[in-house]
């Protein structure tokens, strides 16, 4: 099978792939699914057998016959000093007995076929889950959430959908066609040709618009998807749609794409609708045929009037579960669309793996190094070019820049968000792709710019990077974080439940959340992407205060547009257009009038020509306290 990349989405996937992706997570079932199919082919064979009491009744008792022809049956029968009140009650009893007897088979294949279904249905959308999550950034950037929302939610239950109403349709239908069709054959093999002349018609019919039906499927199944998207990307930037009063312009764009869904869906059902009216007239020439051929054939004695019944009983249920299969069409090729796009998901491969001979990191120690590190997301769109840079451990360093100069992706190849391009990202002297990806991001924390938190308490939000820790180590990253006098003013202290997107908390509280989770994982390293922006003054400085504290000891990598953050750093790296331009500490680079020093004036208000001198930045009763000493 070729395997697509993690920012790629395969095409339309063959039924042998399919069925070679699905069958083999069915296998912890099979028990369950082999009762079920004995379960069917007892109750088809059952049910097949009901019209015969009837048959017997009429030939023996109605028609004053001396032999009826029944499987199995017919030698007893015909030989049994049986009055014709006997025969009547024996011919009630059977027909309530194989009622009750093919209810309860269709009871147990049910049950049998549900449980499988539900357990299947189950393992599928944790597996899909699981491999979603764990697909590369590349994949995740290039994909919209609402799209991958809907194939784990409504693909799969369109799945499930087919194999609780459809097999049981398929299965019960399809047995049935085949018993009818070997007891037609067994009474008179001419009448059955005669009775079955006009399948040939509706055969080709119901292909050429089930082909038909599943285009048409496949079509809404992606507009589904894309709607989904657009209403997820909408919700989550709500307060933008509306402060900007463009709801008008999302209606018509949403209203654009359901019309897509309209119209695919509405094509569906006109071939759905014409595959049932036109199976209709087909089965009743069918029923004419054998009303005709019946009957001639009683009046010349070739046929009973129970064989006539039987006929005319058979070919009734021999064409409603074809129409109903023809009907079933649509459940079907929704099924088969969606199963297709999970497959597509599926087949993609992230490029982020463990090689062979990787290990679980040790304890690191935090000496970083970037080693002649290049990156690019497209072909020859380089993001990042020759980058060398060494960081020793408990050093703190500042990398600033404009805005697109590749900061936020130098950042990102150390958790291995991303692999670089050339060259190697390495850690206490070793390439971090020889550790194990699960063993290296378990020893780094972030606290990003969009602090989120997760649905839940405080508490759980703090343990989300270390979910077994106490009551009192949560308490103390929390006081670390200056997080913990606002979260005992909250109604229900670290039990508050936090928001969808945490709105009933202001930025400075979720980010001095986020920092209370950073502390607790005591990771020897932490990234700071940006941690103070949208902050006000008074938010900043707690926000402030905590990063300080957070990052003692540990080695740190701070992403950092305001220079206040950049106080926090023992040097600073500048960067533009994906290189290392100047680096140093704050005084040095202020003497070197670079871009660094350019970045001061504009965030200090200088004047071009006025002097610039060393400054330090300190905290003085909780304030950011900035001493300019101008020559």
């Amino acid at each position: 099978m070729p395997e697509a990349t993690s920012s790629t989405i395969a095409p339309p996937t063959p039924m042998r792939e399919l069925a070679r992706f699905f069958l083999p997570l069915l296998r912890p079932y099979w028990k369950k699914l082999c009762l079920a199919i004995v379960a069917v082919l007892l109750g088809s064979s059952v049910s097949v057998l009901q019209p015969w009491p009837l048959k017997v009744v009429i030939d023996l008792v109605l028609s004053h016959r001396h032999h009826s022809r029944v499987p199995l049956l017919r030698a007893w029968l015909d030989n049994a000093p049986l009055t014709p009140i006997q025969i009547i009650c024996g011919g009630c009893a059977a027909s309530i007995l194989m009622a009750l007897l093919s209810g309860a088979l269709y009871y147990s294949f049910t049950r049998l076929l549900g449980g499988a279904a539900q357990r299947f249905v189950f393992a599928l959308r944790r597996l899909l889950f699981a491999h979603m999550q764990r697909l590369s950034l590349r994949f995740h950037d290039s994909q919209q959430t609402g799209d991958l929302t809907m194939r784990l939610t409504a693909d799969i239950q369109s799945i499930q959908d087919l194999i609780m109403t459809g097999a049981n349709l398929i299965a019960t239908s399809g047995l049935r066609l085949v018993g009818m069709l070997a007891l037609m054959f067994w009474l008179d093999w001419r009448f059955t040709l005669a009775a079955l002349s006009v399948v040939p018609l509706l055969s080709p019919l119901v292909f050429h618009y089930t082909r038909r039906i599943k285009r048409a499927a496949r079509r809404a199944r992606k507009s589904t998807g894309s709607m989904a998207a657009l209403a997820q990307e909408v919700f989550s930037s709500i307060r933008i749609v509306q402060g900007l009063a463009q709801e008008e312009q999302i209606d018509e764009r949403f209203e654009a794409r359901s019309e897509k869904y309209l119209q695919a869906y509405l094509e569906s059902v006109r071939y759905q609708a014409r595959v049932g009216p036109l199976a209709d007239l087909i089965g009743a020439f069918g029923l004419a045929i054998v009303i005709w051929y019946g009957a001639t054939g009683v009046l010349a004695g070739r046929l009973t009037t129970g064989d006539v019944v039987i006929f005319f009983a058979y070919a009734t249920d021999f064409f409603r579960p074809m129409r109903a299969l023809g009907r079933s069409s649509i459940l079907y090729n929704r099924a088969i669309a969606a199963a297709e796009r999970i497959v597509e998901v599926m087949k993609v491969q992230s490029e982020l793996k463990d090689r062979a001979e990787a290990r679980p990191a040790p304890r690191l120690r935090g000496k970083i190094e970037f080693r002649d590190v290049s990156f690019e997301y497209l072909l020859d769109r380089p993001i990042l070019s020759h980058i060398n840079l060494a960081i020793e451990p408990g050093e703190k360093i500042a990398i600033v820049g404009g805005t697109g100069a590749g900061k936020s992706t130098l950042v990102s190849l150390l958790p291995r968000f991303y692999d670089p391009t050339q060259g190697a990202v390495c850690i206490d002297g070793q390439d971090i792709r020889n550790y194990s990806l699960l063993s290296l991001r378990e020893q780094i924390s972030l606290v990003l710019q969009d602090s989120l938190l997760f649905s839940g308490t405080i508490r759980e939000n703090i343990t989300f990077g270390c979910p077994g820790a106490s009551n009192d180590e949560i308490a103390a990253a929390a006081r670390i974080a200056n997080a913990d006098e606002f979260i005992h003013r909250l109604p229900n202290g670290y039990d508050t439940l936090v928001a969808e997107r945490a709105t009933t908390l202001s930025g400075g509280q979720k980010q001095r959340i986020a920092i209370a989770r950073a502390v607790l994982r005591d990771a020897p390293i932490v990234i700071l992407d940006e941690p103070t922006t949208g902050l006000d003054a008074a938010s900043e400085r707690l926000v402030l205060e905590a990063l300080q504290r957070a990052v003692a000891g540990h080695t740190a990598l701070i992403i950092a547009h305001r220079l206040a953050t950049v106080r926090l750093a023992d040097r600073i790296v500048v960067l533009d257009r994906g290189q290392i331009i100047e680096q140093g500490t704050h005084a040095e680079l202020l003497v070197q009038k670079g871009a660094y020093a350019h970045l001061y004036r504009l965030q200090m208000s200088l004047e071009p020509g006025a002097p610039l001198a060393p400054t330090t930045l300190r905290y003085r009763k909780h304030e950011v306290v900035e001493e300019r000493e101008l020559r």
